[in-house]
């Protein structure tokens, strides 16, 4: 394959790739605690070099979304770094998306039926619930448990487990009791991607991926008309 037949597929490759992570960012537009991905442009490149390479180096935007008010008893915003912990059946993990509810059995879950955590599971009984913005809960005047709100080293060297769950990417990523952090109850921290930045990015990668294929036909038939000249001979 010539240089330019290749760039060209390269390019179209990148594009690809380019125009999946942004089409996931504005599906979770409206997903609360999500944090907007971009593939690295250097792993991008590197990949098209060597495509036998193993997978695509992702950035995640960790910045805090903005908070609205629900009114909501169990939807939480944390203010500040950090993450609320939650049990999986892989394991434990973390999230900045706070909308919970309670189970029949009375336990505290997320939106997708994880066991929130404080000091392990949290079994809330029936009165009035209040979390105050250390993250202590009780019930009818009675403090009952406290949420794990975590950190972890910055950079952060996490990955992404669905759409709003993180696990350490590093094993030697330790999580630590999380510092100045508030809770805000009746509150949710919105997904952090501005529709007005992606948009603009789809439209500049379509662009590219427009201008890529255009380069590859006029190498086919540029090939074809080489061809057809050279069988004239």
């Amino acid at each position: 394959m010539d240089s330019g037949m290749y760039a060209a597929l390269s390019g179209n490759l990148i594009a690809m790739k380019k125009l999946d992570v942004v089409a996931n960012n504005l599906a979770n537009i409206g997903t609360a605690g999500f944090k907007k991905d971009r593939i690295m442009f250097e792993s991008l490149l590197d990949n098209a070099a060597n495509p036998n390479q193993a997978g695509d180096r992702m950035d995640t935007d960790y910045s805090a979304g903005s908070t609205r008010q629900t009114g909501n008893t169990l939807d939480l915003a944390l203010e500040g770094d950090g993450f609320f912990v939650v049990n999986t059946p892989q394991g434990t993990a973390y999230t900045r998306q706070g909308r919970f509810h309670l189970g029949s059995n009375g336990k505290l879950l997320t939106n997708e039926g994880y066991e929130v955590q404080g000091g392990g599971t949290i079994s809330l009984p029936g009165g009035k619930l209040d979390i105050d913005s250390k993250g202590r809960i009780s019930v009818a005047g009675k403090d009952v448990a406290t949420l794990d709100i975590v950190d972890f080293p910055k950079p952060y060297s996490l990955k992404k487990v669905g759409s709003t769950l993180f696990v350490p990417a590093d094993e030697q990523s330790y999580p630590v009791s999380a510092r100045n952090t508030r809770v805000q109850q009746g509150f949710l921290e919105d997904s952090n991607v501005n529709a007005i930045q992606e948009m603009a990015q789809l439209i500049e990668t379509n662009r590219f991926f427009e201008a890529c294929q255009k380069v590859m036909k006029s190498h086919d038939e540029m090939k074809d008309k080489a061809v057809n000249e050279l069988g004239k001979l």
